[in-house]
């Protein structure tokens, strides 16, 4: 049990003090924000991005498994990530696009990731420093493979393409529509679909911007040492 229990965390040395809530660490975020010297769009944008982080389970599961310590809250996340990645496959490949309330909850996840990425770009200064730079790169990863999954549950379940769809043409289009390839195959067929994948392009540009944040980060931090 010591074995596998290690291919996922290492016991030594783990810090077992409990979290903070993490609804109070959003509020003092939101204070913070709140006192700072921005101003215009700036202000606006980062006070928004504070708020909504409230209407997302992601708050909620920091706050639950806090309890347990910083690990406990970063593996809850990590599993919860894992979730949202693995969500879309089986809602394309068991046909649950056809229940309106999963398609709800299939946007609803993906506006929570769009919101999260737009957190690490605008309030990177709020939030402590990353544990893990390749930890968080792997969950960045995670995030942009569930939002061209989520945009294929959309394609499919409004049926937006100019091609029959399954869900292997789904998720194809959208890898291509999110890498920016675009092969020209298949296309949006009517002008909720054109809107929808201009949507999707904007989302991957959001992943360029943070991917660069990240990276520059990292070059900056190795050279410092």
């Amino acid at each position: 049990m010591g074995n596998l229990l290690k291919l996922f965390i290492n016991p030594i040395n783990i810090p077992r003090k409990e979290q903070s809530s993490a609804y109070l660490e959003q509020v003092h975020y939101l204070k913070h924000v709140w006192n700072e010297d921005t101003y215009g769009l700036e202000r606006l944008v980062r006070l928004l991005l504070c708020l909504v982080q409230f209407l997302y389970p992601l708050l909620l599961i920091r706050h639950i498994f806090g309890r347990w310590g910083i690990l406990g809250r970063k593996l809850a996340v990590e599993c919860y990530t894992l979730f949202k990645f693995v969500f879309p496959l089986l809602v394309l490949f068991w046909g649950w696009y056809q229940h309106g309330w999963i398609i709800f909850l299939t946007i609803y996840l993906l506006s929570e990731t769009i919101v999260h990425i737009l957190h690490l770009i605008f309030l990177d200064d709020v939030h402590s420093a990353m544990v893990s730079y390749r930890r968080s790169l792997l969950l960045l990863f995670l995030h942009y493979a569930e939002v061209a999954f989520d945009f294929a549950v959309v394609y499919m379940a409004f049926d937006l393409l100019t091609r029959p769809m399954t869900a292997i043409t789904a998720i194809y289009f959208s890898i291509v529509a999110t890498t920016t390839v675009g092969f020209g195959d298949i296309s949006a067929k009517n002008s909720l679909g054109m809107a929808i994948v201009s949507t999707q392009l904007v989302v991957c540009v959001l992943f360029i911007i943070l991917f660069i944040n990240y990276f520059s980060s990292r070059t900056h931090s190795s050279e410092e040492e």
